[in-house]
């Protein structure tokens, strides 16, 4: 870092307008913004590099006008909170999804080992004679 400290005002151009976020885009840094603003403020940074100040005191001077949002990005806590939602959702849903499965499958194999009753026997019998009465 002490090299750019001291170094090339095109270098500390680039390394801060790559490395710090955009004021005016956020979720991109000031060298992705699009905005002119952007470019107004590379701008600036050029210049006060040119003046002999450093990377340090550039960033400074950034953070505390623009405020801390620009040393780096941090995804909203909003955006956590729908994430742990969502796996909760699943969790719950999977878990219904196994009780359910298990549950239509439990009866299946409890009347499997049992054969059909005389109630269900006779009424087989009777269906079948009035067919062969056709």
């Amino acid at each position: 870092m002490s090299l750019l400290a001291s170094g090339n005002p095109d270098q500390i151009l680039r390394s801060l307008s790559n490395d710090l976020m955009s004021p005016y885009c956020p979720g991109r840094t000031i060298a992705s913004c699009p905005s002119p603003q952007a470019r107004l403020l590379e701008d600036h940074i050029l210049e006060q590099a040119q003046a002999g100040k450093s990377r340090e005191e550039i960033e400074a001077a950034l953070v505390a006008r623009f405020g801390n949002e620009m040393v780096g990005y941090a995804p909203p806590p909003i955006l956590y909170g729908v994430a742990l939602a969502g796996l909760v959702v699943l969790v719950v849903l999977v878990m219904m999804g196994r009780r359910w499965a298990a549950r239509s499958s439990k009866p299946a194999m409890a009347t499997a080992g049992q054969g059909p009753t005389q109630a269900e026997l006779d009424r087989l019998e009777d269906a079948l004679d009035e067919d062969d009465a056709f």
